[in-house]
């Protein structure tokens, strides 16, 4: 390697890790509007924790769901039961499903950018963590402090300011 060139470890892929802050951002902002529940939030940001870790060890993750569990009829077939209840709630709870689908997805193509960078599992995994609780933390504080404001923030800071800014100018 010539010394022109830097390490696959010198660069972050940083518009992925954007994405996924983002999509924690807007995970959280809506889950500020569903509940003032802290316990909730904590075990959302306690299922971004296992989905970081599901994200940055799949193989591990679905051979531990489904090692040998095919090998018998009785297991099969209670299988398939659990995969017709399991699909009537995703059915029923489509958005909620969607919205899995979609935190995941930011998470998988953190992780394959990083694997494809060359960094190691374990800083993939504190790295994804730390960005999806980053951005589930800003998404409920920003939804909070949009409901909130704090008194001594100057005027210009919000839109109607400047609605009467405009009006006065014109």
């Amino acid at each position: 390697m010539s010394a022109s060139h830097s390490s696959p470890k010198a660069k972050l892929p940083w518009i992925s890790l954007l994405l996924l802050l983002i999509t924690y951002a807007v995970f959280g902002w809506a889950l500020y509007g569903l509940t003032r529940d802290r316990s909730v939030w904590l075990l959302a940001a306690f299922g971004s924790v296992i989905l970081g870790g599901i994200v940055t060890y799949p193989s591990r993750s679905v051979s531990i769901g489904f090692g040998g569990f095919f090998k018998t009829d009785t297991r099969a077939f209670i299988l398939i039961v659990a995969g017709s209840v399991l699909s009537v709630l995703l059915l029923t709870s489509l958005q909620f499903f969607v919205d899995m689908v979609v935190l995941t997805a930011a998470g998988l193509l953190v992780s394959l950018d990083l694997k494809t960078k060359g960094w190691s599992k374990k800083f993939n995994l504190f790295l994804i963590i730390g960005w999806q609780l980053l951005g589930l933390s800003a998404g409920l504080a920003l939804r909070y402090l949009s409901l909130n404001p704090i008194p001594s923030t100057p005027a210009y800071f919000y839109y109607d300011y400047w609605i009467e800014v405009l009006k006065r100018l014109s």
